[in-house]
């Protein structure tokens, strides 16, 4: 509500310019015509100046106006397209491209943008979080399983006092993915499994991005395998701290393990 109050203020100032100069020109413009029969050419300087000013300030509010319209089109256009395939990067990074009036910042600022991008953002990585959702339903991709997660995570932080977009949301429909039905009791587990795996993060055992890879890996698996993988990952670091395995194959291993592609130590 407040972003679309924003907009329409914006509108307002460009109309309200070029109403108050289209008023200087017309007045100071008639006023400078009757004081060319006057001798005071002082007068008529001062007058012609006035009327040049609502000239210029008509015209910077009329240009405002069809600047603002022709933005305007240009994103109904985008969103348009990228609603037809929410996938498309190019088209996803031109539409932050617009929102960041042609800067680009890999995303939106939340921090500095105004109500009505924030709204508008916030629409287009929803468009893009069913997108992937999709996407997932015919293909089961650790890496786009890792992109709804962070997408996820974008609309949680533009929804700060909404749990619409809850980690529990989020884990909730990865596991509707999973082969394996995940009920209320395996959700419960498998988010003490993700704290352990944060446990593990805070100790750097692993990497920030070995905890973001094996989270999505733990969200959309049964919460076995995520026990299992905790209990491999302990004996590959036992194995590293007593030399058996150096600090290049350790590293590997965890990554391979926390990918779901290999469960066993040796």
């Amino acid at each position: 509500m407040s972003g679309n109050n924003k907009q329409s203020n914006t509108g307002c100032s460009s109309s309200t310019k070029s109403g108050c100069g289209c008023i200087l020109f017309v007045v100071f413009g008639l006023v400078s015509i009757g004081t060319l029969a006057s001798p005071d050419s002082d007068l008529l300087v001062l007058y012609s100046l006035c009327t040049l000013a609502g000239l210029i300030l008509l015209l910077a509010g009329m240009w405002e106006v069809i600047a603002k319209q022709k933005h305007e089109k240009e994103y109904a256009k985008l969103l348009a397209e990228f609603k037809q395939d929410g996938m498309n990067e190019a088209v996803y990074e031109k539409i932050v491209l617009h929102l960041n009036s042609g800067k680009y910042q890999g995303q939106l600022n939340v921090a500095t943008a105004p109500p009505v991008k924030i709204q508008r953002f916030n629409e287009v990585v929803s468009i893009r979080y069913y997108a992937i959702l999709d996407r997932l339903r015919m293909t089961n991709s650790p890496a786009l399983r890792s992109e709804l997660l962070n997408v996820g995570r974008v609309l949680g932080e533009l929804n700060p006092f909404s749990n619409e977009w809850s980690e529990q949301r989020l884990a909730n429909d990865l596991s509707v993915l999973s082969p394996t039905v995940v009920n209320s009791s395996s959700s419960v587990s498998i988010a003490t499994q993700v704290e352990k795996l944060g446990e593990l993060y805070k100790k750097s055992v692993i990497t920030q991005a070995e905890f973001e890879r094996g989270k999505a890996l733990f969200l959309g698996s049964p919460p076995d395998i995520a026990a299992q993988t905790l209990n491999v990952l302990d004996g590959l670091h036992k194995l590293k701290i007593n030399g058996a395995l150096s600090e290049s194959e350790y590293n590997v291993k965890k990554w391979e393990l926390l990918s779901g592609k290999n469960l066993n130590p040796k």
